[in-house]
């Protein structure tokens, strides 16, 4: 454990921590690897809170620009995660689900990895988490990874996501799940099949520009043509403000998105055979499956025949 943790008081007392921490005037990756250092000699409810806080603060709120996750920065999130083998389920999940809820933009990589730790926990089981079901925790935990504003594909649950959810139904199949489970499952994978990828949220580089249209605009049109032209040339300028350009990008997305709904919410060729080889994996199906099969049925405006034949046969 580092100087900094050290000097920052008992670590049982994680007011002292949280106090020594935010002394700083920002924190830093060194604050956050050693609480996450400390594992389970500070499983509570304060750490856990700690944790979340530190990790928010450095990789979403301190960032340039604010609330965009960099592919750098959630490589080196999971690869300390990685090396913390004695960290609690409880402190780990929180502090992923809270950096990926007040994030605008995740790597999809990072929000996969939270799935996938869920999963593993539910699975495998941890030191604070009993293997075999879904709890109600671990069904918001789900919830908020598998929906996650992933870069360029907000709100659209991934294929990798959807394979962790169905491997999740088969091993708890019969268990006692979070009541809602089911109802989630449908409507994640449902998402997968005939939802779309969102492309709403502006990149990095386009939030970073209008930052610096904000920092840099000049005070009239006599200033910026005279900064510019020498106060001489008759040009047409643009000179849409920033809420007038999103205003008009948003209503092309809003277009191009009912488009595009219209084309996802067909189930192809490749989704089918997907579809039908998850459901083919194990016999009779799991209750989560017979939920999705029932959602599809409901809101799909129309099934393969390939496909609603193979319902038929595993329904029979």
């Amino acid at each position: 454990m580092t100087n900094a943790l050290n000097c920052a008081g008992n670590i049982a007392d994680p007011q002292a921590l949280r106090r020594r921490i935010y002394a700083q005037p920002n924190v830093s990756r060194a604050n956050l690897t050693d609480l996450l250092a400390l594992g389970g000699e500070a499983d509570s409810q304060e750490h856990a809170a700690l944790l979340a806080d530190v990790a928010t603060d450095l990789l979403v709120n301190q960032v340039d620009p604010p609330k965009y996750i960099s592919q750098a920065d959630a490589d080196w999130l999971t690869n300390a995660v990685r090396a913390c083998s004695g960290l609690s389920m409880r402190a780990e999940i929180r502090m992923l689900t809270d950096v990926i809820r007040y994030a605008v933009s995740v790597p999809p990589s990072l929000a996969g990895f939270c799935v996938s730790e869920i999963e593993s926990a539910i699975i495998k089981g941890r030191a604070d988490h009993p293997a075999g079901a879904v709890s109600e925790a671990d069904l918001e935990a789900l919830r908020e990874a598998a929906f996650a504003a992933v870069e360029g594909s907000a709100l659209h649950v991934t294929r990798h996501s959807a394979e962790a959810l169905f491997r999740i139904a088969h091993a708890t199949n019969g268990a006692a799940n979070a009541p809602g489970f089911d109802e989630f499952f449908a409507k994640a994978v449902g998402n997968y099949l005939m939802g779309i990828a969102f492309h709403w949220t502006p990149s990095a580089a386009a939030e970073r520009e209008k930052e610096q249209w904000l920092d840099q605009k000049p005070e009239s049109l006599e200033q910026f043509v005279a900064e510019e032209f020498g106060g001489s040339a008759p040009l047409r300028l643009d000179l849409r403000s920033p809420t007038q350009i999103d205003e008009e990008r948003i209503k092309a997305e809003n277009a191009a998105d009912q488009s595009e709904m219209a084309m996802a919410s067909q189930i192809d060729p490749g989704e089918t055979d997907w579809l039908t080889a998850q459901l083919s994996r194990s016999g009779a199906l799991t209750s989560a499956e017979r939920s999705l099969l029932q959602f599809l049925r409901r809101e799909a405006p129309a099934l393969p025949a390939r496909l609603q034949a193979r319902i038929e046969e595993l329904a029979a």
